[in-house]
């Protein structure tokens, strides 16, 4: 009796807290880009961002993100644009079919839909991971669910309100493309390999298996380049992911393009043992701030930031 009373009291009053300190961390985000990525750096790792003379990974990237030209990261990070790029290095087989490409909200869902196969994915060009829309049967569709998600990505302005600006240099543009399967385990969505590239050299690889959108639930391993398993010194249980057919064709493909990068994190799946390429991040988990934790840090040595110092 008391638990009901209290939690019918006490959850009213912790969601509009949490709703007024999500705006207001959005107005920091907006107009204090700086302050708001130190606060949660400072919240995360006990001890200030430092961008004067920064050396671990999140703080050099972020140098870069607020002291360079960041235009290309722009042009690469558009889940859209980006495909002339693969194009450009001979990669085009590698890319996921589009059905359309839409330049504003449509106002008739069912018009677009109807030309659409059973199977697809809706997506905006300009936002972080997770906000795919994935329709497995247009039959069962919910239009009104669907529309009120692509708008909200649509109107969102993800780099301002995630203190990552070249986001925000993107025109808007909603993707109707293929939708991948798991032909080995479709219970399972596809392995997300994640190629952590320094100047052209993979480093690491994240392997995120088994991803739900919907409770973001998922298997998170990491493996050297010679797929070897690192576990960062904590206990993990979880099974060893197998080492998928077109490894070698992947890391070669990771090689070609990050070569003109200090840093940038590749992303590619694997459909019928052919790799297929997923997108370029150029600051990844910040959207989460900091998502990967102490496990990336130490890397901010393979980044040499020295070129652009000269030029500021």
């Amino acid at each position: 009796m008391f638990f009901s009373f209290f939690r019918a009291i006490f959850y009213p009053i912790l969601y509009i807290r949490n709703i007024i300190l999500a705006k207001r961390l959005r107005v920091i985000a907006y107009k204090y880009p700086i302050k708001y990525i130190g606060k949660y750096h400072k919240k995360y790792y006990k001890k200030a961002l430092n961008l004067t003379n920064p050396s671990t990974l999140h703080e050099k990237i972020f140098w870069l993100e607020y002291n360079t030209d960041t235009s290309e990261w722009s042009k690469l990070t558009d889940k859209y644009a980006v495909r002339d790029y693969v194009t450009k290095k001979g990669l085009k087989e590698i890319l996921n079919p589009i059905y359309d490409v839409y330049t504003s909200l449509p106002s008739n869902l069912d018009s677009i839909i109807d030309k659409l196969p059973m199977q697809f994915v809706l997506k905006t060009n300009n936002n972080g991971g997770g906000t795919a829309i994935i329709v497995k049967d247009k039959k069962t569709i919910n239009y009104k669910k669907v529309y009120k998600q692509l708008k909200y990505y649509f109107y969102d302005d993800y780099g301002k309100r995630t203190a990552q600006p070249h986001y925000s240099k993107i025109k808007v543009k909603i993707i109707a493309e293929k939708l991948l399967l798991n032909n080995r385990n479709p219970t399972y969505s596809l392995d997300d390999y994640k190629f952590f590239c320094f100047n052209g050299n993979p480093y690491i690889v994240n392997v995120i298996q088994n991803r739900n959108l919907e409770n973001h639930s998922y298997i998170d391993q990491f493996y050297t380049i010679s797929w070897e398993r690192i576990l960062y010194g904590y206990c993990d249980d979880t099974p060893s992911i197998a080492k998928p057919s077109s490894y070698n064709e992947m890391v070669s493909i990771a090689k070609a393009l990050s070569s003109q990068f200090p840093f940038v994190r590749i992303d590619l799946y694997e459909v019928n043992d052919k790799p297929v390429f997923g997108e370029m991040t150029f600051t990844p988990g910040f959207d989460t701030f900091c998502y990967y934790g102490d496990k990336v840090l130490h890397l901010g040595n393979l980044i040499d930031i020295s070129p652009y110092l000269i030029n500021n």
